[in-house]
C-alpha cells in the first residue's frame, strides 16, 4: 500500500538534525510562553512562570507533533506503525529519579500458563471477544514454550519506612510480609505515551511517600502499535501476576491517571463481573471516563487545559488510535467507544465497586464526563462509596505538576484515603 506523506514537527530520525529540530520545537514553546508572560501576564493568577512554561510545552506536544489536519478518508492510508515508532522516539521528556527522592527497579511480568486467563464477560459483546482472542493467544505463546512479557517498575520513596532497608530486598516484586499492601499504578498518556512509566516515577515516588507503601507500575503495550483491549488485557494479567505473588485482593489499592483510570475501571469491571475479589480500594486522577469526549467541558476548557479537543472525524485523535488506528471513524465505531470497558461512564451498572477517590482539575476538558461518572458511581454504590476532589485551576493530570500546592495537597489526600481504609 502507498502510505500518506506526513509533516512531521519532531523529529524522524534520533540524529544530530532530528536532535536540533525538537530542541527548536520545546524552544520555540518556551520563548512565546516568556513573551506572552511578560506581555500579558499570567492566564491564571494561580500558575507560575514554571508551571505555565511546562502546560505550554504539553499543549504543543499533544496539539503539533502530528498533523491534525488529514481527513477521516485518509485513515486507512495512514502508516500508523511509523507512528508508533515516531511517538516513541519523541516520547514526552522523563525527570530522572534523584535518590534523595526514590528508587526503583524494573522487573519482568511473564505470562505464563499459571496466570493464563478466560474473559466469561459474554456482556460486553465485541470487547470480549477481542479480550478472549488475547488471552487465547497469551494461552497459545505459553504453551508453545515462549510466553509473553511486560516489564513492570516497583519504587518507593526515600522518605517512606523503607528508606533505611535493602533496596535488594525491597524492589522485588514478591511481598515483604503476608499481609503488605501495596499500590498498583495504571500511569496515563492516552494510552500512546509514557513508555516505561518513565514519565511519572516522580508521581509514583510522590504516592509512596503519603501512603507509605510500595508503587508498582506495570508497563502495557501502547497504541497505535497495540490496539484496544491490548492495555486492559495487560493490567488485568499484571493484577493476576501480584497475586500470584502472594499479594492479597484486599491489601492492593489500585491507581491510574487518565487513560490509566479507565484502566482501573475496566480491571475492576472484569474482576466484579468475573466474582472475582474485590481489591481495597481504587484511586483515580483525572480518569479518562469517555472515550467519545462528549461532555461540555471539551469546549469550555479548551482555553485552560493543555489537552487538545479534536474531533473524533481526525485519524490522530487519541481515541482513533488506542481503539482502531487506521479504522475510518463511523457511527458504528462511535457505539463501540461506549462499551463500559471502552468508557466507563456509559456504563448502566456501576454496582460492586470499592471505596474510590476521584481527582480532577476544574479546568480540565474531561470535568463533566468525570462528573457524570462519579454521579454514576454515587448512584450505584452505597453511600460514602466514591469521593470526589476538585481542584481549582487545575488542568488535566495536575500530579504532574508536582511542585505546584495543588499537587501537593492531592499526594496528600491519596495518603489520608489509603490509610482510612487499612
Amino acid at each position: 500500500m502507498k502510505y500518506t506523506q506526513l509533516e512531521l514537527r519532531l523529529k524522524t530520525k534520533d540524529n544530530i538534525i532530528g536532535r536540533i529540530q525538537n530542541i527548536w520545537f520545546i524552544a520555540s514553546g518556551v520563548l512565546a510562553t516568556l513573551f506572552n508572560y511578560y506581555w500579558h501576564g499570567p492566564e491564571v493568577h494561580a500558575w507560575d512562570l514554571r508551571f505555565l512554561i511546562i502546560r505550554n510545552i504539553l499543549r504543543q506536544y499533544f496539539a503539533k507533533s502530528l498533523p491534525h489536519t488529514m481527513s477521516n478518508d485518509t485513515s486507512p492510508t495512514i502508516d500508523f506503525e511509523f507512528i508508533a515508532d515516531y511517538i516513541a522516539m519523541n516520547n514526552l521528556p522523563n525527570r530522572p529519579l534523584q535518590p534523595s527522592i526514590g528508587y526503583n527497579q524494573e522487573h519482568n511480568i511473564e505470562f505464563n500458563s499459571k496466570n493464563c486467563v478466560e474473559y466469561n464477560v459474554p456482556h460486553y459483546g465485541l470487547s470480549s471477544d477481542k479480550l478472549n482472542q488475547m488471552a487465547e493467544l497469551d494461552k497459545q505463546l505459553a504453551q508453545t514454550g515462549h510466553p509473553r512479557s511486560i516489564s513492570c517498575q516497583v519504587l518507593v520513596s526515600t522518605q517512606s519506612e523503607f528508606a533505611n532497608c535493602d533496596p535488594n530486598c525491597v524492589l522485588g516484586m514478591g511481598p515483604l510480609d503476608p499481609d503488605e499492601r501495596i499500590v498498583l499504578y495504571f500511569h496515563g498518556g492516552a494510552y500512546c505515551v509514557g513508555e516505561r512509566s518513565l514519565t511519572h516515577m516522580h508521581v509514583f515516588a510522590h504516592i509512596s511517600r503519603t501512603t507509605g507503601l510500595r508503587v508498582f507500575s506495570p508497563n502495557y503495550r501502547l497504541a497505535p502499535r497495540h490496539g484496544f483491549p491490548s492495555q486492559l488485557h495487560d493490567c488485568f494479567m499484571a493484577y493476576k501476576h501480584v497475586l500470584g505473588r502472594g499479594f492479597k485482593p484486599q491489601n492492593i489499592v489500585l491507581a491510574g491517571d487518565s487513560a490509566g483510570g479507565a484502566l482501573v475501571v475496566g480491571v475492576l469491571l472484569l474482576l466484579r463481573d468475573m466474582k472475582c475479589t474485590s481489591p481495597l480500594a481504587a484511586v483515580l486522577v483525572s480518569p479518562w471516563v469517555d472515550a467519545t469526549c462528549s461532555g461540555d467541558s471539551w469546549t469550555r476548557n479548551q482555553h485552560y487545559d493543555y489537552l487538545p479537543a479534536l474531533p473524533l472525524t481526525d485519524p490522530f485523535h487519541p481515541t482513533r488510535m488506542f481503539y482502531d488506528a487506521g479504522r475510518k471513524f463511523s457511527p458504528a465505531m462511535l457505539k463501540e467507544l461506549q462499551c463500559p470497558l471502552v468508557s466507563p461512564v456509559f456504563g448502566t451498572d456501576l454496582k460492586g465497586m470499592p471505596p474510590m477517590l476521584v481527582q480532577m482539575g476544574r479546568n480540565e476538558l474531561l470535568h463533566d464526563d468525570i462528573e457524570k461518572f462519579v454521579a454514576k458511581v454515587k448512584h450505584d454504590n452505597k453511600d460514602g462509596c466514591v469521593r470526589l476532589e476538585t481542584y481549582e485551576h487545575m488542568p488535566h493530570v495536575f500530579v504532574l505538576f508536582d511542585f505546584a500546592d495543588a499537587a501537593q495537597k492531592a499526594f496528600s489526600s491519596i495518603g489520608s484515603f489509603v490509610r482510612e481504609h487499612n
